[in-house]
């Protein structure tokens, strides 16, 4: 990422174990990440107690759909490692995207990959309700 993409949000640097948010928060300030450098944990808890958990990688964008559809958040994330984060609210973000087609793309590739985890997770959760229904 280029000066000329970081320059609509801040870069924060955060400790192991430090929450970036819990699932059911309401959407505050600067809301959508960029991990830079670090481990994050994202996981999102069923209604039957099960979670599912994704591990964050540096290059990826999280916080996003909430922010962008003004909701809660679906999962909670907090930093695994010591993690270089850098951090946008919703303005700025649209800002920095339509600078950074880099950006743009590490933001669909980071949605596609979660919606292939929750895709094969409720896929074998379905399969044995489905069959029943046939």
């Amino acid at each position: 990422m280029t000066e000329q993409e970081l320059q609509y949000g801040e870069q924060a640097r955060m400790e192991p174990g430090t929450r970036l948010y819990r699932q059911g928060d309401a959407v505050t300030g600067q809301s959508i990440y960029y991990l830079i450098a670090g481990l994050v944990r994202q996981e999102v808890e069923l209604a039957g107690g099960d979670r599912i958990v994704t591990y964050l990688h540096p290059d990826s964008v999280f916080g996003l759909v909430e922010t962008l559809l003004g909701t809660p958040r679906l999962t909670g994330a907090y930093c695994l490692e010591s993690s270089l984060l850098y951090r946008w609210d919703r303005e700025g973000f649209d800002l920095a995207s339509s600078v950074s087609w880099e950006l743009a793309f590490n933001t669909i590739t980071g949605c596609t990959q979660y919606l292939r985890v929750l895709n094969a997770e409720f896929s074998d959760r379905l399969r044995p309700i489905v069959s029943k229904g046939a």
